[in-house]
């Protein structure tokens, strides 16, 4: 634990602001239109020059803005003199936010929540958000970030105690270790804090300043606009689940896309850009799975609405990809859409490869992680899941995945049945509009289930 948390004149002084408080002093300096100022604890030099030290825009008209955290209300009434229309939110009602609100003629909506309580659902989201003094009097500190990046549109501007250091750590304390309080539950060093953010969801992270203490972070939800592009945009083949491996997500689980994307650049993590429906998304790993082809992975963003959903990648060096969407859906929900019954009369597709995805071979032997994979050439465009069949034996197969690879080369990935029998299996595929493929074989060889047994 930090000295900081053991001083006795650190805890002294937190103690006399809570006395102090107690006694019906204000919070926040507030000053009136006639220009007489009711005093607080923090002065209002000191509350300008923190306000100052992020790029808050002074226009913020049009702009809807969230201050969490709000006490007194300084800086929530600070962003409506700016032209925002604001929502204040604190966990307990300040008396004098109240007074000050009446006493400058103020329309800031006021409203009585915790972090735990904040979603898209209750309050909208916002173009702007403050989130000063709050993170360390969470018990669940990440999580409270998660909350505060699903509300924001764009930025968000964040404040914390912090310990401070090199590492990228984060102290607990069990009690009342920091200051006396019993609601001051944590400590990340200023590395630690961008590190949390960056982990919640933000793309960009800026530390703004650290001093006594004190960190000032600017968390952007988009990425930087692109430079000059110097190489082709990728192509995204597919966006699928890490763990179904299908393009629906649940929004209670904790789960990450796997990006599958062609380009030719050599690429490492920090040049890769992930986003979803606009908003930028970090990328946890860029994996090289052949030449020219990569995986990224990202994780999901937080509190994404039930629906659609559009992922979009690309580089430093380059524009986005085209988008192709995922789902959210409801947990338990399978969201398999019908397939077309009638048969078409088009060019039937021909195959490229039909393989097991484990090893790449036509032959299956029972492993869980096995799908069967139908690479296929059509000339048709925009093929969505609904338009293609897939037929094992004449058995109708639910398509878990179908990828556009590009160049009309197209991939479904389909679970193999539980009950598949060894030998030989034909495989036929169409689309709506087009004659059943020439069939493809496949070989059962559940070779892991057979037991070798010794006469005695």
């Amino acid at each position: 634990m930090t000295d900081l948390a053991r001083d006795a004149e650190f805890r002294q002084r937190i103690q006399e602001e809570v006395a102090t408080l107690s006694k019906d002093a204000w919070y926040h300096s507030i000053e009136l239109p006639d220009g007489r100022v009711v005093p607080g604890v923090v002065g209002l030099e000191a509350l300008r020059a923190r306000i100052g030290r992020y790029p808050i825009p002074q226009d913020l008209r049009g702009k809807r803005v969230l201050d969490v955290g709000a006490a007194t209300g300084w800086n929530s009434f600070e962003m409506e003199r700016r032209g925002a229309e604001v929502v204040a939110v604190d966990c307990v009602e300040f008396r004098e936010f109240q007074t000050a609100r009446e006493l400058l003629g103020s329309h800031v909506e006021y409203r009585i929540l915790d972090v735990d309580e904040l979603s898209p659902p209750i309050l909208g989201r916002f173009d702007y958000v403050l989130f000063f003094g709050v993170l360390y009097h969470l018990r669940h500190p990440l999580l409270g970030l998660e909350k505060i990046c699903a509300l924001t549109r764009e930025t968000a501007f964040i404040e914390s105690f912090v310990t401070d250091g090199d590492t990228c750590s984060l102290e607990f304390y069990e009690t009342d270790e920091l200051g006396g309080q019993i609601d001051n539950w944590c400590g990340p060093t200023a590395k630690c804090l961008a590190a949390l953010c960056r982990s919640a969801g933000f793309a960009r992270v800026q530390l703004e300043y650290t001093e006594n203490n004190r960190a000032g972070l600017t968390c952007h939800r988009k990425w930087e606009p692109a430079a000059a592009t110097t190489a082709p945009a990728p192509w995204l083949c597919s966006v699928v689940n890490n763990r179904t491996l299908e393009p629906r997500f649940h929004p209670a689980k904790d789960e990450y896309m796997c990006l599958y994307f062609r380009s030719e650049e050599q690429l490492e993590r920090d040049q890769v850009r992930v986003e979803v429906d606009g908003c930028g998304v970090p990328t946890l790993a860029v994996t090289s799975i052949g030449p020219g082809e990569w995986q990224a992975n990202a994780k999901v963003p937080p509190r994404l609405d039930l629906g659609s959903h559009e992922v979009r990648i690309r580089t430093v060096n380059s524009a986005f990809s085209q988008p192709l969407p995922i789902e959210v859906v409801v947990s338990g929900a399978m969201g398999y859409t019908t397939q077309h019954e009638a048969v078409g009369d088009g060019a039937a597709p021909t195959w490229v490869a039909v393989e097991n995805t484990l090893d790449k071979t036509n032959t299956f032997r029972g492993y869980k992680a096995e799908q069967l994979s139908c690479r296929f050439l059509s000339a048709e465009t925009g093929l969505t899941v609904s338009d293609v069949v897939l037929e094992l034996d004449g058995r109708r197969q639910t398509i878990l995945v179908l990828a556009d690879l590009g160049n009309g080369e197209w991939q479904t990935n389909s679970s193999v049945p539980s009950d598949l029998a060894p030998g030989r299996h034909e495989v036929r595929l169409r689309t709506a509009n087009s004659r059943y493929s020439e069939p493809a074989e496949i070989l059962c060889d559940p070779a892991h289930l057979r037991v070798n047994t010794r006469a005695d």
